[in-house]
């Protein structure tokens, strides 16, 4: 299996989670929602930017790629965590350039990413744990005091 050698820009990528929910809309009042089977892939818009070698190398792993799609490549994202980890992945979309700036080139596609198996039992304790101020980093509660704070001036 192939490894895509260039981290993709991490300011330059957005992560659409693989949604495990059927959502029906009905008439009247709000939807119904079930399960659906776990697992399903996610969505990454990714993006890198690099010079003339970089490109070259981008565009001939998308063309070795494409000689064999069934077979996935693996790529280091954030996705399940806020660290790198390897992910099998498929080109969804094509190869783009999407600009050329003098010798930068900037280039993006959209990768189906296999999710990996979530331990529910770590998902659940993570939850559960949420309302303790131990789990946040200054900033973060800083921001959900603001937000605690806000809610209450719109309901007053």
């Amino acid at each position: 299996m192939n490894k895509l050698a260039y981290c993709i820009r991490q300011s330059g990528y957005a992560v659409e989670h693989g949604n495990n929910v059927i959502q029906q809309q009905l008439d009247g009042g709000p939807s119904r929602y079930r399960r659906d089977i776990r697992g399903n892939s996610h969505l990454v818009n990714s993006s890198w930017i690099t010079r003339k070698k970089g490109y070259q190398y981008l565009v001939a792993f998308f063309n070795v790629w494409q000689r064999n799609p069934n077979q996935p490549f693996l790529a280091s994202l954030i996705i399940d965590d806020a660290e790198l980890q390897e992910y099998e992945c498929f080109f969804k979309s094509g190869f783009r350039l999407d600009a050329k700036d003098g010798g930068i080139y900037t280039c993006s596609a959209t990768l189906e990413v296999k999710a990996k198996l979530r331990n529910d039992a770590f998902d659940d304790t993570l939850v559960a744990l949420g309302s303790d101020s131990n789990i946040f980093e200054p900033l973060e509660e800083l921001v959900k005091r603001n937000c605690y704070f806000y809610g209450a001036i719109k309901i007053l």
